[in-house]
């Protein structure tokens, strides 16, 4: 049983699963990413949008880290992959982290770019948090994404392998 828990929290830090009741937050107004993702809203997050129409955390979810892990100031951005698509399960989805504080270790927070430049090649999913886009480049998407406000741009990079802790 603590194994079955333990592999759905990994996967279902951002991604919903078959009968949860859980809500997401209320998405506030245009704000930061900073505002957003500083201090994120625990599982299942904010409810992200694709082309206006709400869409299920199992296809796009961005939410604290467990509290359990000591790494709820990390936001875990996962996405349902091919893009687009519902994950089943951690094989079907692609996990992007925001670590700044360096709670979860390895080489996130190093790897995160606060002041990134969005590149030419990169292009909109679609995928928003008012006034935050998900945007993804054809050279780099399986390294990491990019979350684009008016006034910011951050890169996020991908975790891979799958993390987890115990």
């Amino acid at each position: 049983m603590l194994r079955s828990a333990l592999a759905l929290m990994v996967l279902a830090a951002v991604v919903a699963i078959a009968g949860c009741t859980s809500t997401p937050a209320e998405q506030p107004g245009p704000f930061s990413l900073g505002v957003a993702f500083d201090n994120p809203p625990a599982y299942p997050g904010y409810q992200w949008t694709h082309n206006g129409k709400a869409v299920p955390t199992a296809e796009l979810g961005a939410s604290a880290g467990p509290n359990h892990c000591d790494w709820q100031s990390a936001t875990i951005l996962t996405i349902g992959w091919p893009l687009g698509t519902a994950s089943q399960s951690a094989a079907h989805s692609r996990s992007y982290i925001r670590d700044p504080n360096g709670e979860m270790g390895g080489t996130y927070k190093q790897r995160l770019v606060k002041d990134a430049q969005l590149p030419v090649a990169a292009k909109a999913t679609g995928y928003k948090l008012g006034s935050i886009e998900l945007y993804l480049n054809p050279v780099d998407q399986d390294d990491s994404i990019y979350l684009v406000t008016p006034s910011a741009v951050e890169r996020w990079p991908r975790a891979d392998p799958m993390f987890g802790c115990m």
